[in-house]
């Protein structure tokens, strides 16, 4: 529920904020005044009219996903692309009601300013939310396997930049002599799962740690609908990132070779 109620907040909020940028790009560009030759009403109704149609764009393109990284320049990319898009709506729109073209340097400011405001309002939304989903108890309470060196690092990372998925407990295949870690308090080995997945309402689960019991935990998390996530150094693959990708439908982790401008052909 907690989520459900920052996503609604967050859709207004952008609406707001779009609606906005090219509102300012508007008083900008003709000066403080309502112009004649450019009403601002039928300016603001083409404006209201695209906005649905964008944030369609925006969701489709998962700009509001918690795994999101706000601050990114790749999410940035996917913010201007949604800007262009939402440019080219409001271009039709704006021709629907008044049957006639406009300034096009004002089109061009209008998504350059609602490409560059929503970036930055993303990032500041972002860490609030952060904050609303760590608060006692989280809204995603997460459960480590493994206490070696990458789940320390993860969990650091975790607990520094106050991820949604909020690490609650730390279960260790082999036994770890370490009460916590992080802040985390390490509950036991492997035959505690099913007691501290009841306990602690976990709803997602990283593996960390190399065990033969893999598609037992798999299993365990379909069973009790937590989402089973597993660090790449499990599968012998050392790399920060790792993406996953379709091969004729099916999901597979892909481990690049050359970068550059193949990425985008890959």
């Amino acid at each position: 529920m907690r989520r459900s109620l920052l996503t609604l907040l967050w859709l207004a909020t952008d609406t707001l904020v779009f609606t906005g940028a090219y509102a300012l790009a508007y008083f900008v560009k003709v000066g403080w005044i309502f112009s004649s030759d450019l009403p601002f009403q039928t300016y603001l109704t083409a404006t209201l009219m695209t906005v649905t149609g964008w944030l369609i764009v925006m969701v489709t393109m998962r700009n509001y996903g918690l795994s999101r990284v706000q601050k990114s320049p790749k999410n940035f990319a996917y913010i201007a692309y949604a800007s262009v898009i939402g440019m080219a709506g409001f271009a039709l729109s704006f021709y629907f009601l008044k049957q006639e073209l406009f300034s096009r340097l004002l089109l061009l400011m209008a998504g350059v300013t609602s490409a560059v405001m929503i970036y930055v309002w993303h990032i500041i939304f972002d860490q609030i939310q952060r904050r609303f989903l760590r608060k006692n108890p989280p809204t995603y309470p997460t459960l480590i396997i493994g206490s070696n060196r990458e789940a320390e690092r993860l969990i650091e990372k975790m607990q520094v930049k106050k991820s949604p998925y909020t690490p609650v407990a730390i279960l260790d295949g082999h036994g770890s002599s370490r009460s916590e870690i992080h802040g985390v308090p390490v509950v036991g080995k492997l035959n505690k799962l099913e007691d501290v997945i009841r306990e602690r309402k976990v709803t997602h689960l990283v593996q960390c740690d190399q065990l033969e019991h893999s598609i037992n935990l798999l299993s365990l998390c379909r069973a009790h609908g937590i989402t089973y996530m597993l660090l790449p150094f499990v599968l012998g693959v050392i790399e920060d990132q790792v993406p996953t990708e379709a091969l004729e439908g099916q999901q597979v982790v892909s481990v690049g070779g050359k970068g550059g401008w193949r990425w985008f052909f890959r």
